[in-house]
């Protein structure tokens, strides 16, 4: 066994499943280092915007793997979608998946580092400089090999994951409902086209171009309705989805926010002040000593 290899086993007993939870999803990326993002779930598909919040930055789905995986009609289908040129995959960032259970981290890596406005942390932004140009197998490898990845990812596994863990010491399947296996893949807008990343597949898919680029998760919702089989009206064929969006942080919004009204206020306050002490001046030139005290602005 080579080293990269024994090196990737002993990883790969130490990832732990994680929950289908947005606000976990969010300090997981905080632990990353990534600031003013978080993590949102889409609870209706046919709400008008998809998201509200804009930027979106890419989308998170979860879905049973099992079903999807056994369903050859759908792999056969899909084919034509692939992008195999290797040298456009290899220009954005699209790691095959290497570490049993890492799914979620794979998820939200695969859109960070799709996202060069973001402000990603040096975790990141060192991976994503380590791994530019690389082919898919070993951009893989190298969030394999990442322990700070790995010690956020493990920081919020679900209870009993950590006790499946210290039972058996093996990988568990990666699962939110007990006895199947769900996975996390995502979806992304590239060069005004959808392309869904997926690391337990050999390429990635492009579902083609988007007709407003202001607005690209319209076309999220035409490709997760028609996977779900609800594109003409119907029921999902399997209820137990999950869809979620990365956003701009609603703290910080605020935080610019408030900052913005202390920063008004101070103005207000020391514009009284001058109003108050002209006033005080004109009064002292036409009343000369009756005058027996300045009025002031309080700051409260």
């Amino acid at each position: 066994m080579t080293a990269n290899k024994k090196d990737l086993y002993n990883l790969a007993d130490g990832w732990l499943e994680l929950e289908s939870d947005p606000g976990l999803f969010t300090l997981l990326m905080e632990d990353m280092g990534v600031q003013g993002v978080q993590v949102e779930e889409i609870y209706d598909l046919q709400r008008e915007p998809l998201v509200e919040k804009k930027p979106c930055y890419g989308a998170i789905f979860l879905f049973r793997w099992i079903e999807d995986r056994r369903s050859r009609r759908k792999i056969v289908e899909e084919e034509h979608l692939y992008v195999k040129d290797e040298e456009e995959v290899n220009k954005i960032f699209f790691a095959q998946q290497m570490i049993p259970n890492s799914c979620a981290t794979h998820a939200l890596v695969s859109i960070l580092l799709n996202c060069s406005q973001l402000e990603l942390g040096s975790t990141l932004t060192n991976l994503g400089n380590h791994v530019k140009g690389m082919n898919p197998e070993n951009k893989g490898l190298a969030i394999g090999n990442c322990p700070e990845l790995a010690q956020a990812h493990n920081s919020h596994a679900v209870p009993r994951a950590r006790r499946r863990f210290e039972k058996s010491n093996l990988p568990s399947t990666g699962s939110r409902y007990t006895g199947e296996a769900f996975h996390f893949v995502s979806y992304v807008p590239i060069n005004n086209r959808l392309f869904e990343l997926d690391g337990l597949r050999k390429y990635p898919i492009d579902h083609g171009p988007i007709p407003d680029p202001d607005n690209w998760t319209e076309k999220l919702r035409e490709v997760i309705t028609d996977r779900l089989g609800i594109a003409t009206g119907g029921t999902p064929n399997d209820i137990r989805f999950a869809l979620m969006a990365l956003v701009p942080d609603t703290r910080q919004e605020f935080q610019r926010k408030l900052l913005m009204l202390k920063s008004n206020r101070e103005i207000v306050i020391k514009a009284l002040r001058q109003l108050l002490q002209i006033y005080w001046d004109k009064k002292v030139k036409l009343g000369g000593s009756r005058l027996s005290s300045k009025p002031s602005v309080s700051p409260e």
